[in-house]
């Protein structure tokens, strides 16, 4: 017969208080149910624990030993009690994140500050990505947050917010007191440029040439914070999301509607086949409670930006925006 957690309780008890009566009364037992279950340990154990002299009990020197050892174990069990309530009541663990830069560095960024002041004891792992849906395939992450537009069987994507592209000048350009600008406005413009590989690319080069209009295209950029430093250093303008134009990471830039509309989606992007992580959640939760709160201007929202949650239905669906989700 294996040993028992209630063995071992009694054996506790016993060499703590001393007599087979006391510890009977501790566990709510009666002095021969706690005799018996000394003896079992005893003979479960294969090791004399006892001598008995005149109908009591008297500890072997290997019965401390075991004593100390026992105490040793349910001090462990205590800790992983401990630490296990700790895990439901949200006062230890890991959240692992990844995401793409502009949103990372605006949106994930106010979500992460609330989390971390509302969770202290949880530690937060974000990390930068470029290809947010294969590192959340990769990698042993929570939850990624990117605009790319990538499809996977194993993963579980939510749009999470739409907004519409904006054109970037600076506050000396001739386009900055405009209420909103065109592909015909920009006609000759230096133009700095998202990579020729990316969607956002193919999606802006088609609208200029649908209204065949051309361009000095002379820099290309990978994300939209390159094209914000660069147009805030007068040096040409841009087509981009607006995120990071909203938090004024650049000052002297001035953000300005463009038409025809280019929408970007932010979306969540987890594995379908791991169980949804409680602190994701939470996160998550925080996260889609200041997108709304953006949505309905309770947090800044400038006149030039638009926003759309999703199931929102659009103000002007006879125009329907040009659809983007390539990496901001």
């Amino acid at each position: 017969m294996r040993i028992t957690h209630r063995q071992l309780e009694a054996f506790v008890q016993f060499m703590e208080t001393g007599t087979v009566t006391s510890a009977a009364d501790r566990m709510f037992v009666t002095q021969p149910a706690m005799s018996k279950m000394l003896a079992g340990l005893e003979t479960d154990l294969d090791l004399t624990l006892f001598h008995r002299e005149k109908r009591r009990l008297i500890p072997t020197d290997e019965a401390q030993l075991m004593y100390n050892e026992i105490r040793r174990l349910f001090a462990s069990l205590a800790d992983i009690e401990r630490f296990a309530e700790d895990l439901r009541t949200f006062r230890t663990g890991e959240l692992r994140i990844t995401t793409a830069p502009m949103i990372g560095l605006t949106l994930i960024a106010d979500a992460v500050a609330e989390f971390s002041k509302s969770n202290p004891e949880i530690d937060v792992l974000m990390d930068m990505s470029s290809n947010v849906g294969p590192d959340v395939l990769a990698s042993n992450v929570d939850i990624g947050f990117s605009a790319t537009q990538f499809q996977h069987p194993a993963l579980t994507i939510e749009p999470l917010i739409h907004v519409n592209s904006v054109c970037i000048v600076s506050q000396n350009h001739r386009l900055a007191g405009r209420s909103h600008v065109g592909p015909k406005d920009l006609e000759g413009e230096e133009f700095i440029s998202f990579a020729r590989d990316t969607r956002m690319r193919h999606i802006t080069d088609g609208v200029f040439q649908q209204y065949r209009v051309s361009r000095k295209m002379r820099i290309e950029v990978f994300a939209s914070a390159e094209a914000n430093a660069l147009v805030s250093r007068g040096l040409g303008v841009a087509i981009i999301e607006p995120l990071g134009v909203r938090q004024k990471f650049w000052p002297n830039v001035v953000a300005i509607p463009f038409e025809p509309v280019i929408e970007f989606t932010f979306s969540a992007f987890r594995p379908r086949d791991r169980l949804a992580s409680p602190l994701a959640n939470r996160f998550l939760n925080i996260l889609r409670r200041q997108i709304r709160e953006l949505h309905d201007g309770v947090n800044d929202l400038p006149h030039w930006m638009e926003v759309r949650l999703p199931g929102d239905t659009r103000e002007k669906p006879d125009q329907g925006p040009l659809q983007m989700r390539a990496e901001p």
